[in-house]
């Protein structure tokens, strides 16, 4: 028989657990770093796509036809419409709609009348002339209307089977694009197509 010698050259099983415990304690800080990014990641780009959406979706719509409020029989002077929050949209302070009006040649920012009239407003301005189902504050919420009254600049009238566009833009969202032309017959109040 051989006899054992006292070597420490070889290695035993508590060594050898010592290093697996080694290799699994580096392994599950390896891991919970790369998750802890990945979680990072994911979080960060959910915010990004959710600001993305909210940007893009549409924050008002129009609620009913759109009016043209006409000078005689030479042209309108003023465009009337109604609008209230898209469908899960967020509430809008109606003082941080912009809009601009355009024409074949014409383009121009229409101010807004502050604080509000609740009449008509002056020569390129606009202002609410009417709430519906609100508390008349300067916030848009959910269930409410507004009556916009658009009072264009004098020399910028809508004229007979001229095409226009007025843009209203909220604070946030997309921009709520109005396209329509002026009618064959104008006559004191009509629903513009």
């Amino acid at each position: 028989m051989k006899a054992f010698s006292r070597s420490e050259e070889a290695f035993t099983g508590l060594e050898a657990a010592i290093v697996l415990i080694a290799f699994v304690v580096v392994a599950a800080v390896f891991s919970y770093v790369v998750l802890g990014a990945g979680f990072f990641t994911t979080q960060k780009s959910q915010e990004v796509v959710h600001s993305g959406v909210e940007a893009a979706s549409a924050n008002i719509a129009i609620l009913g036809d759109v009016y043209g409020r006409g000078s005689g029989n030479a042209s309108i002077v003023a465009i009337n419409f109604t609008i209230g929050l898209a469908a899960g949209a967020n509430d809008i302070d109606i003082e941080r709609i912009g809009m601009t009006y355009a024409n074949a040649s014409y383009r121009d920012e229409i101010g807004m009348t502050t604080p509000i009239s609740f009449g008509s407003p002056p020569e390129g301005n606009w202002t609410v002339i009417a709430y519906r189902n609100g508390d008349r504050d300067a916030l848009l919420e959910i269930g409410e209307q507004i009556d916009v009254a658009v009072a264009l600049k004098s020399g910028h009238y809508i004229v007979k089977n001229d095409p226009f566009t007025l843009e209203v833009s909220p604070g946030v969202g997309s921009t709520l694009t109005i396209k329509r032309m002026g009618p064959m017959a104008i006559s004191p109040m009509q629903a513009l197509y």
